[in-house]
């Protein structure tokens, strides 16, 4: 059953999260809205994310909290930017998965902030072959910034693992937001990681304001599916996908569907599974079947790693501009097994900038021939999952 947060744990969890700012400082205002990387056009581009959070890191003042919910830590000179930041007293809190224990940016972090979660500042690891929540493991890829450069209820939540390869290797995305409500949402989910009270059904909705933040794992189904029922295809509404790992059934079937009843259906991918390349190129299509390519070059030198789908069309009954981007795979346990976060959003301006960038990653892409799936390289396809073969009447 979905759980929604009440405004009133929102508002007390937000008091709490922000801490003692210090002066705004003089710095610009950090910029919300996405950003994007590209690891074919330069260091600038390959680094447009982690630079962002960078800056972001070191304009928040005394008095502030950074908190961090991540899958793998291995960035040196991000540990080292939240390692000063902590001697400035900045409150700075991680949460990692167990699999970051290895390498060496943890073991700075560990080192500079200890591990000890009653203090102002510390890194934690959830359990051994498990999330912090989820069976799992912890998949999360977002940044809280209780105040930073002036501005206060800084959220990013992004694709990208604290990583080298999420810079020079992978198309990423991330979206940085300001508001209150999103901020609360997120901090009253990073406390449950860090709680690590175990379950396959966390399941938490939280609707704040026009944005719309789900929380993982849930026990069944996926709010990407429940989108997609409410898509209408009348007018030529047009549907993008762009994904690291694509395995999950129900979704392709959707897409295929509302394909075949005159949508256009875009979808790009690193790694897909059987189940749903199967689906995206069966035969009987009554328009072609979705335009499906992969992006990966040879021994995965770039691939794709954003994890976002566009609407623009009939939506809900109406026309409509919509963004659903967070740190999920399209995958059994993308949606059921690990510790995992998306935001939804109805906006146009944010829309068309994120379509500008599937159409540049799309325009990477290689394509699939629409109803011969052994058209793609068994190097980019995933080995059957019998989980998400299970799903096929979904």
């Amino acid at each position: 059953m979905r759980k929604s947060m009440p405004a009133a744990l929102m508002a007390c969890l937000l008091a709490v999260g922000t801490g003692t700012a210090a002066r705004a400082t003089t710095e610009p205002v950090p910029r919300t809205g996405p950003i994007f990387n590209s690891p074919v056009s330069g260091a600038a581009r390959q680094d447009a994310i982690s630079a962002r959070i960078g800056k972001m890191i070191t304009g928040t003042p005394k008095g502030g909290r950074i908190a961090i919910a991540m899958y793998h830590f291995s960035s040196l000179d991000t540990a080292s930017q939240l390692i000063k930041a902590a001697k400035r007293k900045v409150s700075v809190q991680v949460v990692l998965d167990d699999e970051s224990r290895t390498y060496a940016a943890y073991k700075r972090l560990r080192r500079g902030l200890g591990g000890n979660t009653k203090k102002a500042s510390w890194v934690t690891v959830c359990g051994k072959e498990s999330g912090c929540i989820g069976p799992e493991f912890n998949h999360n890829k977002f940044f809280l910034f209780s105040t930073t450069r002036g501005t206060r209820n800084m959220v990013v939540q992004t694709s990208a693992n604290a990583t080298d390869g999420a810079r020079d290797t992978q198309w990423n995305d991330a979206l940085v937001l300001q508001d209150p409500a999103v901020y609360a949402g997120y901090l009253a989910y990073f406390r449950d990681l860090v709680a690590q009270h175990h379950t396959a059904d966390y399941h938490r909705t939280v609707q704040a304001g026009k944005y719309r933040l789900d929380f993982f794992p849930w026990a069944k189904g996926d709010p990407i599916s429940q989108a997609l029922d409410q898509v209408s295809c009348e007018g030529g509404t047009r549907l993008r996908l762009s994904l690291g790992h694509f395995t999950w059934g129900p979704i392709a079937r959707r897409l295929w569907k509302l394909d075949s009843a005159g949508c256009r259906v875009q979808v790009v991918f690193d790694i897909v599974g059987p189940v749903a390349i199967d689906a995206l190129t069966q035969k009987g299509g009554k328009s072609g079947n979705p335009e499906t390519r992969y992006l990966t070059e040879g021994g995965r030198t770039t691939y794709a790693h954003s994890k976002y789908l566009l609407i623009d069309g009939l939506y809900q009954g109406r026309p409509q501009k919509v963004v659903f981007t967070g740190s999920n795979n399209y995958t059994t346990v993308g949606f059921h097994g690990h510790d995992e976060a998306m935001i939804t959003v109805a906006d146009p301006q944010l829309e068309t900038e994120y379509a500008a960038n599937f159409d540049a990653v799309f325009d990477h892409g290689h394509a699939v021939k629409p109803t011969d799936p052994h058209s793609l390289p068994k190097a980019v396809l995933e080995p059957e999952d019998p989980d998400e073969a299970d799903h096929s009447g979904e």
